[in-house]
């Protein structure tokens, strides 16, 4: 089970590294004058906007529901996060089962603070190196990084183009996006010192899962879809669409008649399911200054007790 969690999570690293990466008539990426429009949108919209915004990540397949939803904004170099994860399903005889985690979260140059709620109490998890990450990703772009993210683009269609308003459905090329996660994975000096990590990094089972998430995005498509207010450069909405990703991610697996994990009937099952049946999905939408006091953490979870993990007991760190 553990392994199936630590796979879980470098999946979720992977959707939110390209969720950060990709901030009329039809176009494709070879077109220089579609190139030349995203490039000019990228460019003009980096380093803009400091408006709160509301984030919606769906998940959806036969008897489950994941959503993850929060409300942001970044400053200069900081970030605050507050939401929530909620799960709900139902299983074969009808009876539902959920789970709500409430969380906020805060960064700075120097450390990631998350504070979630569980067990009906409030704890905190404290991530120097995600804080590092997240520095880079809301910085404004140099060239060099402008072009990397030119480099992703496979397609670009210009769904309308007039003085006021853009829209962009942009296409992604996932096996570079998949290359760069495991170059930041291997240049992580948090990681390399990290035992752990690196036992994990040897695992044949692991391995093996890491096989048919480079399997899924070499062949999936990576949509996105982006509305650009052009009188004043802000952008107004964003639609990211990874079910072809995850379908993709599943069926390489399913393929895999030799893993011991497509022979157990349950996980089978849910593999099957995410396959044929699943959509994931992600909104962005963007709102006004006054939306900010829904970021302000309340006294008491502030007085949360520390964990060294979200899977960690209700335990506090030893002095």
């Amino acid at each position: 089970m553990n392994k199936i969690f630590n796979a879980v999570k470098i999946f979720v690293t992977g959707i939110f590294l390209c969720g950060m990466i990709l901030i009329g008539g039809k176009a494709s990426a070879a077109d220089a004058e579609a190139i030349q429009i995203f490039r000019e949108t990228v460019a003009q919209t980096s380093g803009r906007d400091t408006r709160p915004f509301h984030q919606d990540i769906l998940f959806i397949m036969p008897q489950t529901l994941g959503e993850l939803e929060f409300f942001g904004a970044t400053e200069k170099d900081s970030l605050k996060l507050a939401g929530t994860f909620g799960l709900w399903m139902i299983d074969d005889n009808g009876n539902p089962d959920s789970t709500e985690i409430p969380f906020y979260v805060t960064q700075d140059n120097k450390n990631m603070v998350i504070y979630f709620q569980k067990d009906k109490k409030w704890q905190k998890m404290t991530s120097p190196t995600s804080a590092a990450t997240v520095v880079d990703m809301v910085t404004t772009p140099n060239a060099q990084e402008l072009d990397k993210m030119i480099d992703y683009v496979k397609d670009v269609t210009i769904l309308k183009d007039n003085d006021a308003q853009r829209i962009l459905l942009v296409k992604i090329d996932g096996a570079k996006i998949f290359e760069d996660i495991k170059t930041e994975i291997a240049k992580d000096p948090e990681l390399a010192k990290d035992p752990e990590f690196q036992k994990q990094a040897e695992d044949a089972t692991l391995k093996t899962i890491a096989g048919y998430f480079e399997d899924g995005f070499t062949n999936a498509d990576i949509w996105y879809t982006w509305t650009v207010d052009k009188t004043n450069w802000q952008s107004v909405t964003m639609s990211f669409n990874f079910s072809g990703l995850l379908q993709s991610i599943a069926t390489a697996a399913l393929k895999d008649i030799s893993s011991p994990l497509t022979s157990m009937e349950p996980i089978r099952q849910i593999l099957e399911n995410v396959a044929y049946y699943s959509e994931f999905k992600a909104y962005t939408d963007f709102l006004n200054p006054a939306a900010k006091s829904r970021l302000e953490i309340p006294k008491n979870v502030l007085k949360a007790k520390e964990v060294k993990s979200i899977t960690d007991d209700d335990k506090s760190k030893k002095k």
